[in-house]
């Protein structure tokens, strides 16, 4: 596990005490942990401050509170997303709207608002569940399955494909482009992967301006900011970000949520039981399956509750451990599929508040109410631990499930 309990100065900005220095290391830190939100939730609480600076990937603010990640996200004109304030985010195009501030962010939310409205998702639902149907029906026989592979990516990407009106023949092609943006090593790599992606995503613009139809892309070209139409870049750069979001994001929170449902067979019984509980023990699954961590920077020098930041520092968000501050959830490693409220910051907060939350709670809640009337009890193969994997995206490499096989 890369996070060590003894600090390192070497690289380390001279305005940064030794007190607020930890090296940790927020792309490996899964790597060789049981339940990587917990586990580091409890080390960082243990060891490290509340806002430090590591010396790793050029050097960075990480923040671990939810409060402070609060009122950073609130603050644009301080904390921002537009990459002319990042060195190491200056790709294109920019994905929109997470790359956007007030007031041009309100303009790109608007355009994801007016297709990915909880109206309109829930009309979707149907059709989602046909997708979830089709995937666990094509599963059940068989007794077991790599739920990464054989679920967690198969089952967005067709979602995606069908919000965006593409053939289902470029699943491979698009879950290899979203996990080049998320794997990569490197920011070169994570550029490259970006520039792909909005070449394939050009190619369906330029479809739908032949033809367009009901779909999310013929929506974004209709998108007005103020008296014009999406600039070519604006248009790419927000169907890249749904790319992403959509498939990759989603992938690891459903692997997550089911490897935990994998681990604790009494939990998933009581669902089994009672699927009435379903939408209250996905909100809890979300709660403690975070996997993305955002990104600001600092637009000016600036103090922040007594800490020295820098022009153009980086900050790192570490949403998925933030579930697990008890200033946010009492007893926050209990995991309660009765708890009143699973608060979280599992989509965000303030302006950047994840557009396709609603998307998001349906396909899972559909997958699990799916799964339950297949497959009434599952478990780990023999031997498995579903290690974690090195990502921009905390994400279990594989989780190797078994059931018994139906009579």
């Amino acid at each position: 596990m890369n996070v060590q309990a003894k600090p390192i100065q070497a690289g380390i900005p001279a305005h940064v005490p030794p007190n607020l220095v930890y090296d940790f290391d927020y792309v490996t830190a899964p790597v060789g942990t049981h339940v990587p939100q917990q586990d580091l939730a409890r080390r960082l609480a243990a060891e490290a401050p509340d806002i430090f600076f590591t010396p790793r990937h050029g050097g960075h603010w990480i923040v671990r509170r939810p409060a402070d990640t609060v009122e950073m996200f609130r603050r644009p004109e301080d904390f921002s997303n537009d990459p002319r304030y990042n060195d190491m985010r200056q790709w294109k195009p920019a994905l929109l709207p997470v790359q956007a501030d007030p007031p041009l962010l309100n303009d790109y939310r608007k355009a994801l608002g007016a297709y990915l409205a909880p109206g309109n998702m829930r009309q979707l639902e149907t059709h989602i569940r046909e997708i979830a149907r089709a995937i666990v029906a094509d599963i059940a026989p068989r007794g077991a399955c790599d739920f990464v592979t054989e679920v967690g990516e198969i089952f967005p990407v067709t979602i995606f494909l069908q919000l965006v009106d593409a053939p289902f023949t470029d699943r491979l092609q698009l879950l290899k482009l979203a996990q080049g943006f998320t794997r990569s090593p490197s920011m070169a790599g994570r550029a490259a992967a970006i520039a792909d992606l909005a070449t394939y995503i050009r190619t369906l613009y330029d479809q739908r301006r032949i033809k367009p139809g009901s779909d999310m892309l013929s929506q974004f070209l209709k998108t007005r900011i103020g008296e014009r139409s999406l600039t070519r870049d604006e248009e790419e750069g927000l169907g890249a970000f749904m790319l992403i979001a959509g498939l990759d994001t989603l992938r690891s929170a459903m692997s997550h949520s089911f490897l935990y449902l994998a681990r604790h067979p009494e939990q998933y019984a009581s669902l089994v039981a009672n699927p009435a509980m379903i939408p209250d023990a996905v909100e809890e699954l979300l709660r403690i399956s975070g996997t993305s961590m955002p990104e600001r920077a600092v637009t000016h020098d600036l103090e922040y509750r007594g800490i020295q930041m820098k022009h153009g520092e980086r900050i790192i968000f570490l949403l998925p451990v933030m579930s697990f501050d008890p200033a946010l959830n009492a007893d926050p490693f209990e995991v309660n599929f009765r708890r009143e409220l699973s608060q979280h910051l599992i989509f965000g907060a303030g302006p950047h508040r994840c557009a396709g939350s609603h998307l998001a709670r349906i396909e899972i809640r559909v997958l699990l109410e799916e799964w339950i009337a297949r497959i009434p009890s599952f478990a780990l193969a023999e031997g498995e631990d579903a290690p974690m994997e090195a990502s921009t995206v905390w994400t279990p490499k594989k989780v190797n499930l078994v059931w018994p096989k139906p009579a």
